[in-house]
């Protein structure tokens, strides 16, 4: 029982000792404060709809054809994961819908609609070009060649971050790295480049190799009236990246970076992008709510003021019908408050408004344990037992009781689980956690509590125990 409580203690107060010494705020992710075996930060992570952020329905379109809609609309949600979760996002939900495979919902809990769209409702395939002749191009920037499209792609990337400019630190850049194929295609490029930049100049148009986001093979057949549209930083809405020279030699490892005028924003939103990959297929914003933070501070207040008014009305009652008993069950249900909290961390636990009445009901019904076994005792104190041998009769007769209507809940919850729409899973989760810990409430801490204090003399008194000895 000590342990129990000492592991509750340090996980609900050592991360609010932490931020009060290093005058962090009470609530969310802070520096430096210890994961769960997780990863995740010891702290209550809060839900859409109690933390604020952003709903959005997607509708999937221009399926490639011949291809499985069901697997299409999952790599489209991988996409999306990966980008959520590179964001930083917590606790991110992207899920499927719709018959046909067309639908996906996202939840950024956190996130403006505007932050969401901004990373959601981009493409951004990355497409490597070289330059070829062509007579027939008017258009800048180099007239007399167009680009070709290269067999380099962004699926061969490894890995891809934001960083300062490694030849000058300032100006941000976004750092590449090829896999082994994309790496020995990335080296002949850069050798025929770097050849001609030694034989031409700098400024021949073969010299450079450029980069681009979403660059069709529509795009380069209307080049002479897309081009100079297409042909601009992608910062201000054209498909351009970078346009580099390769003057310094060829690039044989597959590493380099790519310059675009980029701010720290910029680059990390490519990095990205990149490291995620390209959607799959293009998709229309059906719908967008916003919850705002406000919205979910005051859901969460009304919250909590209903689960201390319930737990105090509880307490009365059982100090009321049980006396000393009924107090030391209240002190029992505080100890599984806390253990729960602690729990709810350590899985970690999203907590929504579904998850709190969860959590609340489990509280009502850790109560119920506790009347199982006093009236237990009452019987057995009738019936002539010594206090000491009443407290052990009423816990072990009550057990199945206790056991069968506990399992019957837990079953519920489990099926909830894994068969409940999202916005259920919450409750059915912090329901299922509560339920168990309420037998460590009831047959560990408030058995113990009972035996412990029942030594005393004092405590032995009829008017304390609420009932006469038969």
């Amino acid at each position: 029982m000590i342990g129990v409580l000492i592991f509750s203690l340090f996980v609900d107060g050592a991360g609010y000792v932490y931020r009060v010494v290093n005058h962090y705020p009470l609530t969310g992710s802070v520096p430096g404060l210890p994961p769960n075996f997780n990863g995740w930060q010891l702290y209550t992570h809060y839900g859409l709809d109690l933390k604020g952020g952003t709903d959005i329905q997607l509708q999937l379109t221009n399926f490639p054809p011949g291809q499985d809609r069901g697997s299409v609309q999952s790599r489209f949600i991988d996409v999306i994961q990966k980008r959520v979760n590179a964001l930083g996002v917590s606790e991110p939900t992207v899920q499927p819908g719709g018959s046909n495979h067309d639908r996906v919902e996202v939840q950024l809990p956190g996130k403006s609609t505007a932050q969401a769209l901004q990373l959601l409702g981009r493409r951004d395939k990355l497409v490597v070009t070289k330059w070829v002749p062509d007579s027939s191009i008017t258009a800048q920037p180099f007239p007399g060649y167009k680009p070709q499209i290269t067999p380099l792609t962004s699926d061969m990337l490894t890995n891809a971050f934001a960083g300062l400019n490694p030849q000058t630190s300032v100006g941000w850049v976004v750092n590449f790295q090829y896999n082994s194929q994309g790496a020995g295609i990335f080296g002949q490029l850069t050798t025929d480049a770097s050849s001609v930049c030694q034989s031409q100049g700098p400024t021949a148009a073969q010299c450079h190799i450029t980069n681009w986001l979403d660059l069709t093979p529509d795009d380069i057949a209307q080049w002479n009236t897309r081009g100079p549209d297409v042909y601009r930083s992608v910062d201000v809405g054209g498909k351009l990246v970078s346009d580099p020279q390769i003057a310094n030699g060829p690039i044989p490892n597959g590493q380099g970076y790519i310059e675009g005028n980029f701010s720290q924003d910029t680059a990390k939103n490519l990095a990205i992008l990149l490291n995620s990959g390209s959607l799959p297929v293009d998709f229309n914003v059906l719908s967008s709510s916003e919850v705002g933070a406000s919205l979910g501070a005051q859901s969460i207040k009304l919250s909590v003021a209903a689960a201390l008014l319930g737990l105090c009305v509880v307490i009365v009652f059982m100090i009321a019908f049980y006396r000393l008993p009924g107090l030391l069950a209240s002190l029992a249900l505080l100890c599984y408050a806390g253990v729960a909290l602690a729990v709810f961390k350590m899985v970690p636990v999203t907590l929504t408004l579904a998850g709190l009445a969860g959590f609340i009901l489990s509280v009502g019904m850790a109560v119920d344990a506790n009347v199982l076994i006093f009236e237990r005792f009452k019987e057995e104190m009738r019936a002539g037992r010594t206090i000491g041998a009443a407290v052990d009769a009423a816990v072990r007769r009550a057990w199945p009781a206790i056991r069968d209507s506990n399992t019957s809940t837990l079953i519920t919850s489990v099926v909830l689980i894994f068969a409940a729409p999202i916005q259920v899973k919450g409750f059915a989760v912090t329901l299922a956690i509560g339920v168990v810990i309420s037998l460590v409430s009831a047959i560990i801490i408030t058995h113990n509590l009972l035996a412990i204090v029942l030594n005393f003399g004092w405590a032995r008194a009829s008017s304390l125990m609420g009932v006469a000895r038969g």
